[in-house]
């Protein structure tokens, strides 16, 4: 059985990647910030501004595969701009990506479709149509750190999902329990993107593993959509009421700012490479859902499964 080592499960993608892939690979998932326990994992906290960290696990684990979640792997729709001051990514990457060159071990990037801004729609891999915020120049800057090394694949995408219980409440989660509470008001309807679950990004990067590509790669959602739009179609998948937004004003200038313009993705590229099609989003959206009853929720935060999801398995 091949070794996956996954770093960041404090974010979405890194915890529900783990998850994912747990049942065919011995999966092993560090975390720099609270302890996350994944049902089928090794899990452990590592310090992340240590260099000689990513040659540590590197040398004690022997992976074949390494997936590397770091800022640029949050969501550019909730991602808190803090977290790209907290430390050095861009030295933090470099440590990963050389050690898993120097043991010969494959590397999946997750990076984000804020690199690029409007006027531009579905932006290809080398669109020049590129947003000047502070974050967007990091995330470039980790990008090029990572296409230094041979064996690297770099997936730029926008990903919702469950996040793990240890880490409190995720976007999703909160909401979710907005719209229970019928108090959820946020009105962001001019930035669009090309959101896809966690768990579809971690079946496609499986599968572009498995083809060894390496180079840059846009996996995205088969729908361009607006938060606005996103968060009711969440509620009718959910069957919660959708929220009544107040309607849209004309822009009389193009949004700047980290992820406040056109982020979309074109995906022909790896679309073609791997003869697939990119999910739609109510598919995704209903995948959600059912994570609540299948036991997946189970399996993300190492909890039994409950009765009546044993019954569903069964």
């Amino acid at each position: 059985m091949e070794t996956v080592l996954v770093v960041g499960l404090d974010t979405v993608a890194g915890a529900n990647i783990a998850t994912c892939l747990s049942n065919r690979y011995r999966v092993i998932g560090l975390t720099s910030s609270t302890p996350v326990s994944i049902q089928g994992c090794e899990t452990h906290t590592y310090l992340e501004d240590d260099v000689e960290t990513a040659e540590h696990w590197l040398s004690t684990i022997r992976p074949q595969w390494v997936v590397y979640c770091g800022v640029a792997a949050h969501s550019a729709w909730s991602v808190d701009p803090a977290k790209f001051t907290s430390n050095d990514p861009v030295l933090a990457v470099r440590n990963w990506v050389n050690a898993s060159e120097l043991h010969c071990a494959r590397f999946t990037h997750i990076s984000s479709d804020a690199v690029f801004t409007g006027p531009w729609m579905f932006h290809e891999e080398d669109c020049q149509g590129v947003c000047e915020s502070q974050e967007a120049d990091l995330i470039r800057a980790i990008e090029r750190e990572v296409s230094l090394c041979d064996n690297t694949l770099i997936i730029r995408t926008n990903v919702f999902g469950w996040s793990p219980t240890a880490h409190g409440t995720g976007s999703i989660e909160e909401i979710v329990q907005t719209l229970e509470a019928g108090t959820f008001s946020q009105n962001d309807c001019y930035r669009h993107a090309t959101p896809l679950l966690a768990t579809d990004l971690a079946a496609i990067i499986e599968h572009a593993y498995q083809e060894r590509l390496t180079g840059i790669f846009h996996v995205a959602g088969g729908e361009r959509i607006s938060p606005a739009d996103f968060i009711q179609r969440l509620a009718k998948t959910f069957g919660l009421s959708e929220p009544a937004f107040p309607r849209a004003e004309v822009l009389n200038e193009r949004p700047t700012g980290f992820a406040n313009g056109e982020t979309s993705l074109h995906t022909q590229k790896i679309r073609r490479q791997l003869s697939i099609s990119m999910p739609m989003l109510d598919d995704g959206l209903k995948r959600l859902y059912d994570q609540q009853h299948n036991g997946f929720l189970n399996r993300l935060n190492n909890e039994p499964a409950r009765q009546f999801e044993q019954e569903i398995a069964a």
